[in-house]
């Protein structure tokens, strides 16, 4: 396994964690009337979503595609790092952000959080066109040539 490929699994494991935490508190806000902020579901929702499963897959991708001949042109380590650091930073800036509109009515931090969306949205763009050319089949479609069906 790439270290790459390690840092996206165990970010999305820090990430999952955090979610699940975030939904203790939802439920005590609602079983224990817990203080809690309007946008708490919106927070939980997406720490779980963009930080847990999307780093996991892109974890998992970037370990089980490897790259497929020499030459390559799109997949670029150091632009992958720097993508890490990137999704990650705004998912968790998202994440902070979302909580804290929830218990400030101040909409510059909706709006904050807003261009950390856009952030994020662009990253995982570039981080799906590194990866695009690495998911091929690897002998699957002479398999499927001849007739065979899985």
């Amino acid at each position: 396994m790439i270290t790459i490929s390690r840092y996206f699994i165990k970010t999305s494991f820090l990430f999952i964690i955090m979610g699940m935490l975030c939904g203790v508190w939802q439920y005590g806000h609602i079983a224990f009337n817990w203080r809690a902020p309007s946008t708490l579901p919106m927070a939980h929702a997406h720490i779980i979503l963009i930080g847990g499963i999307i780093n996991m897959i892109i974890g998992v991708a970037c370990w089980f595609f490897p790259r497929t001949k020499k030459g390559y042109r799109f997949y670029n380590p150091k632009i992958m790092w720097r993508l890490y650091w990137l999704i990650n930073i705004s998912t968790f800036g998202r994440f902070c952000i979302e909580l804290l509109s929830g218990f400030m009515s101040n909409n510059i931090f909706l709006k904050i959080g807003f261009w950390f969306s856009i952030i994020q949205i662009g990253t995982l763009g570039i981080i799906i066109a590194q990866l695009w050319e690495r998911v091929v089949s690897k002998g699957s479609f002479i398999r499927e040539s001849t007739g065979e069906t899985f």
